[in-house]
């Protein structure tokens, strides 16, 4: 990691000033920090690896260009999947939601099923329900399947969830408890 002196880690801020000034390297340690935790939210989100790995691409590509434009007042982070979350909804208008794993993962997964045993068909039931419940919350509203994905599924805190997407921490709740009411709902039927 790079220190700003004496062994002691830079916050994301201070990196993101120097990256102002022109030092280039310190890119490389935000990316460090913050490409597989953003990598597994634009997965989640778009429900493909390929596209996700080109979104946290680009959303670093854009903290880049864009660096000068970051308000320190805000965290860093924030700003990270604020960016990351506008390339989804861009890329999310022209692509089709899946789920959460790929179908092409989806296969890999089940040609680990092969013979028999015990528990077969207790794996394929469990596997039937994730993929149930994988659909369902693709077809979400937006700003529900966000909430959720940000706070039940990323491990978000409801103050930390709200900063990324610009609301109240009581909207979050609000958002998370009807997007499980209407999972409940469909899931049921």
């Amino acid at each position: 990691m790079i220190a700003g002196g004496g062994g002691v880690q830079e916050n994301d801020e201070q990196l993101v000033e120097r990256l102002c000034a022109g030092e280039k390297p310190v890119l490389d340690v935000l990316m460090q920090r913050y490409q597989e935790p953003l990598y597994n939210f634009v997965l989640r989100y778009l429900h493909d690896e390929h596209l996700a790995f080109d979104i946290v691409q680009e959303t670093f590509v854009r903290v880049y260009i864009r660096a000068a434009s970051f308000d320190p007042k805000y965290r860093f982070k924030t700003w990270l999947y604020q960016i990351a979350l506008n390339l989804c909804r861009d890329r999310g208008r022209r692509k089709a939601l899946l789920g959460f794993f790929s179908f092409n993962e989806a296969e890999e997964k089940e040609s680990h099923y092969t013979g028999y045993d015990a528990g077969i068909e207790e794996k394929n039931e469990t596997k039937e329900d994730i993929i149930l419940l994988q659909k369902e919350i693709s077809k979400l509203p937006h700003k529900l399947k966000v909430a959720l994905i940000l706070f039940s599924l990323e491990e978000k805190s409801q103050i930390e969830s709200a900063e990324i997407l610009g609301v109240s921490p009581k909207t979050i709740e609000t958002r998370v408890y009807r997007a499980k009411k209407i999972l409940e709902k469909r899931i049921k039927k």
